[in-house]
Parts: structure tokens; C-alpha cells; sequence
């Protein structure tokens, strides 16, 4: 390890959230090392008359910035190098970008630094997370009335409106066989409305299996202990946001106009969504616990579908971080699976 020695002075303190705060100095033969690539990066960047950019000679960019510039620079590099094995050589398993400020810069002496870093936390949950999914009650799924078929065929009629040309008044098809095979492959009316009774019925069992997986999920976040890192409660809420900027979007709304309905701040709205945040957040968590001790992976061949599904759509984007999102998806549905199936396998 090449910093090893200057690793060993850094001192770890535990901060709240998650995060950890290193504190420790560089000697200044350690910086030394690194001003001679520093100042030829001032002076690959910086402007001088009489010179093509990129083509300043180090002395002269020397004289045009100062020791002290080319002091700063030369600590920026040597962080750079410092901070993965500082992270390795403390075992932090750090996350997202460090907060590294200079607290003592002095020319031939030592430099001192802080860094603040959040690190991935450690996710307690119970020991009896198959006893607290088995607990929770399966959903009966509602019975479908004969008005809610009433009221989708109602539906599909307004969808099939017409409008006379003579007289401009819209009229509905009647609710007979002819109808019925106009809709799709049904003979009669008695068949479309079986189709719609079964479909419906299919959307209750999933609405019921739905509740019960958010019961569980409720139960075991619950119970779940994690100190929770800022950094993960301010991703969940950009990913909320942007949603909602998208659903806001689709609607055809502006979202400044959105926000002048809602009578709030964007800050406000932000805000308002904090504690969901916090809950995905855990949630993200404790699948991802549960999915290392059961060693739960997603299928590569359903994350290659996925992947070559998605990229029809959206052709520009990111191939690796779309694939992280599609195996954290197909990941989380698995481990989900796991926690409603429990009580068949335990």
C-alpha cells in the first residue's frame, strides 16, 4: 500500500447517520512528490498572452498563480490517490463523494486534513423475519359485483361512441352480441361480460397479494435497525421527484404551474415526500440484506430480456447503470416472493 505509513496517523470517528469522520496530516515530502504534476496541470489550463493555451512553460505559470496555487493542487492530486486507500486500509466501505477539506495548508509543513464520508450502514434485522411474514394474513380478494361489470362495460360503450353527422348528437351501441363481437373474440354479451368479471377478478387477487406484500414490508421495516445515511434518504428523494416531474409531464402540466396549484415550494413538495423517502430507503436495505443471506441473485437471462426490452425504448441509455437497475428490480421481486411463500417453505 502506498500510503500505508501515512494511513496509520489518520484517526476514524463515528459520526450519526452513518457517516465517519477521518482526521489525520500529509507530510509535506508526501506533497513534494506531486508539485511537479501539479503545476504542469496549472500550466496546461491557464491563459498567457503570448502563449497557445496548453503551451505556458511551468515557470511562468509559477510566477502568474503562486507557490501556494500549485500547493493546493498538488493536495487535490495526492487525496485523490489517498482517499481509496485510506477507505481500504480503515475497512470503511464508504459511499457517495467524500466532504475533504484542507484545515492547516502551510508551505513545507505538514497538511491537515478532514474528510467526512458516509459508509454503507449495517442493516440489523430480526432474527425472526419468517415468523413475522408469517404472521401477516393473506388478503381475501374482494368478490366483483355485478355493478362493477356493469359499470366497465359502461365504459367500453363510451369508447365506442359515434356521432351522427346530420344531427351532431353521439350515440352508444347497445349492450347485445353484436357488441360483444365488436369488442373481440366473443360470441355473445354473456361471454364479454364472463371476460370482464374473470379480468377483474385477476386484478383483486393481485390487489390482495399487493396489500399483504406491503403489510409484510410495514412489519419487517418495522422491526428493521439501521442508522441511516443521508445520502440514501436525498437519492430516494431525487428519484421521487423526478417521477413525479414525469407524471406532472404527462398530464401535459408544467411543473412550475404544478407548483403554483399545489401552493407550495418545490422545497416544500421535497420535503413533503422525507419520510417516504426514508421508508424506500430501508426498505432498499433490508431487501438487500435479506438477498446476501439467502445469496438471492437475479436470473442473467431474465436481466438480458429485460435489458434488450428496455433499450428498445430508450436506446441512449446508460447500458451499465441500466442493467444495476434492472437486477436490483428482478432482485427485490425475488427476495419479495421469498417473504410471501415463506410459510410453504419453512
Amino acid at each position: 500500500m502506498k500510503f500505508e505509513t501515512i494511513i496509520e496517523t489518520f484517526k476514524v470517528k463515528t459520526l450519526p447517520e452513518s457517516e465517519v469522520e477521518l482526521t489525520g496530516d500529509v507530510p509535506a515530502e508526501a506533497v513534494a512528490e506531486y508539485r511537479d504534476q501539479a503545476l504542469a496541470l496549472i500550466a496546461g489550463s491557464i491563459k498567457l498572452d503570448g502563449f497557445r493555451e496548453g503551451k505556458v512553460p511551468p515557470a511562468l505559470a509559477l510566477q502568474k498563480v503562486g507557490e501556494m496555487a500549485v500547493l493546493e493542487e498538488a493536495v487535490e492530486l495526492i487525496v485523490r490517490d489517498l482517499y481509496p486507500e485510506l477507505a481500504l486500509g480503515k475497512k470503511l466501505d464508504v459511499v457517495g463523494r467524500p466532504d475533504i477539506r484542507i484545515t492547516k495548508l502551510t508551505a513545507g509543513a505538514p497538511v491537515s486534513l478532514t474528510i467526512r464520508t458516509a459508509v454503507y450502514p449495517t442493516v440489523v434485522i430480526p432474527n425472526d423475519w419468517k415468523k413475522i411474514a408469517q404472521k401477516v394474513p393473506a388478503e381475501t380478494p374482494a368478490e366483483v359485483t355485478d355493478e362493477e361489470v356493469s359499470q366497465t362495460l359502461e365504459s367500453l360503450r363510451k369508447h365506442r361512441k359515434s356521432t351522427d353527422e346530420a344531427t351532431g348528437m353521439e350515440t352508444l351501441p347497445e349492450l347485445d352480441d353484436a357488441f360483444a363481437k365488436s369488442i373481440g373474440s366473443f360470441d355473445t354479451l354473456e361471454a364479454l361480460k364472463d371476460a370482464v368479471k374473470k379480468g377483474a377478478a385477476e386484478e383483486k387477487v393481485c390487489e390482495a397479494k399487493d396489500k399483504r406484500r406491503g403489510a409484510i414490508i410495514d412489519a419487517l421495516v418495522e422491526k428493521t435497525k439501521i442508522d441511516l445515511p443521508r445520502l440514501f434518504v436525498e437519492s430516494e428523494l431525487e428519484k421521487i421527484m423526478g417521477q413525479l416531474r414525469d407524471d406532472v409531464t404527462r398530464i401535459g402540466m408544467d411543473f412550475e404551474d404544478y407548483l403554483k396549484h399545489s401552493q407550495k415550494t418545490e422545497e416544500e413538495v421535497r420535503e413533503s415526500f422525507r419520510e417516504q423517502a426514508k421508508k424506500r430507503a430501508v426498505l432498499q436495505l433490508l431487501l438487500n440484506e435479506l438477498a446476501s443471506q439467502e445469496k438471492i441473485e437475479a436470473d442473467e437471462a431474465d436481466v438480458g430480456e429485460e435489458m434488450k426490452h428496455a433499450l428498445e425504448h430508450f436506446p441512449d441509455a446508460n447500458t451499465e447503470a441500466l442493467r444495476i437497475h434492472i437486477q436490483t428490480v428482478l432482485r427485490n421481486n425475488k427476495v419479495l416472493e421469498l417473504l410471501e411463500n415463506v410459510e410453504r417453505s419453512s
